[in-house]
């Protein structure tokens, strides 16, 4: 077996095709990581936007802060009694009733905390200006306007029909865990999972690398003539099925861990313990997660998506004859989906397509989908894990079949 593999190993690796689409996609990425540093922003102590590495050591001296009852009230009390100071106020909406040089210094150097501020105490209703917001909320306790205000949203899922009501409860309870929350600087994480969405293009990649491995044995006649009569045919098919498994985790978690390498050389990895729900102050999270947590949630849902992809190449790999044929189908796999919307259907529209596995690229914590299964319910994460092992499984075992069937009818 392990000779198998390894010659079916070099044989991925001796493709120009292969080695070229590996290099050219790893030049891209990488010019998208330098990308994603220049553009990397930040205020300075006065408020000013900087950008690139100057951005980047004010990101890394950034205090964590707790968001606490006191600290909330302080800032939104802070703000109030700029709007009254004639010397600090203005009319303008457009920086929020301050003038523009505290509108820089208060509101732009702390704007994550005036977004979650405005989002707890008001939701995804915009119907009041901030100034009005915190005149209302002054006295309210954080946390139970919080769990009052998701509830709204819930509410509004479910009439949409996204959600259930047996969901909307379990995403009640689930969010009752999120306590403590905290701000502060955790770029690298953040860049991690904004980078993930680059499956994109890792997923077409392996789809050419592993695309031959079965069907270049049929224009070849390789495996009828020589491998199988040596080795048999169920131990061919299984050291092809293994090597195009480490194929795809080779290629995946080498891609995944050269930019998060890079990413962490240049912004350090403070910040992984405060809470995902910094990651987007504008909207609700209700994943009691931190942010390496949901790095590695992140990281892990994309890679059981690309081996779904591997099992699907392989088993059409096994019934076309010819490697060009899989490479068209698997792209045209990859990239529909891409064009398929969750607006454009109904609740079961909205949760299949969330399962299908180029559409993980879209995968958001801010998301409130969840299915029901005998006897409980479970969100988007879990309905991911067993779908791709179903399918991963389901296709493997498909694919040896064929192959061996079509060897048999030889």
């Amino acid at each position: 077996m392990r000779q198998l593999v390894r010659y079916e190993w070099k044989k991925i690796w001796g493709s120009r095709l292969n080695q070229l689409t590996v290099l050219g996609c790893c030049m891209f990425l990488l010019f998208c990581v330098y990308s994603v540093i220049a553009q990397t922003h930040a205020a300075d102590e006065k408020g000013n936007s900087v950008y690139g590495m100057e951005a980047v050591k004010i990101l890394k001296e950034m205090p964590t802060v707790p968001v606490t009852q006191e600290n909330a009230e302080r800032l939104m009390q802070e703000y109030l009694d700029c709007t009254e100071d004639p010397a600090m106020n203005s009319d303008k909406a457009e920086t929020n009733f301050l003038n523009e040089e505290v509108y820089k210094t208060l509101y732009r150097r702390n704007r994550e905390f005036f977004s979650l501020l405005t989002a707890n105490y008001q939701g995804s209703s915009r119907e009041l200006n901030i100034k009005e917001v915190f005149q209302k909320s002054m006295g309210k306790d954080f946390y139970k306007s919080r769990s009052a205000q998701l509830a709204i949203e819930l509410d509004g899922f479910v009439k949409t029909g996204m959600i259930l009501d047996s969901q909307k409860d379990y995403w009640i309870k689930k969010d009752e865990q999120v306590r403590d929350l905290k701000l502060g600087s955790f770029q690298f994480w953040k860049d991690m999972i904004d980078s993930a969405g680059w499956i994109m293009l890792i997923m077409p990649l392996i789809c050419v690398g592993i695309a031959p491995m079965f069907a270049g044995e049929y224009q070849t006649g390789a495996a009828s003539m020589l491998l199988t009569m040596r080795y048999g045919k169920s131990r061919l098919a299984r050291a092809k099925i293994l090597t195009a498994i480490l194929y795809a985790t080779t290629v995946y978690w080498g891609i995944v861990l050269t930019y998060a390498g890079i990413y962490l050389m240049i912004f350090g990895p403070q910040g992984g313990t405060i809470p995902i729900q910094a990651y987007d102050t504008a909207n609700f999270i209700s994943y009691s997660l931190t942010m390496w947590q949901a790095v590695l949630l992140v990281a892990f849902l994309h890679y059981g998506a690309v081996l779904c992809m591997t099992a699907v190449t392989l088993l059409l790999s096994a019934v076309f004859k010819n490697s060009y044929g899989v490479i068209i189908v698997d792209f045209l796999l990859v990239l529909i989906p891409s064009f398929l919307y969750e607006s454009s259907g109904g609740y079961v529209w909205k949760h299949v397509l969330a399962l299908v596995p180029s559409k993980i690229s879209e995968f958001r914590f801010t998301d409130y989908l969840a299915y029901n299964i005998p006897g409980r319910v479970i969100g988007l994460p879990a309905a991911l894990a067993v779908t791709d092992a179903i399918c991963i499984v389901g296709f493997i075992l498909a694919s040896g079949y064929a192959f061996k069937r079509h060897q048999v009818n030889k």
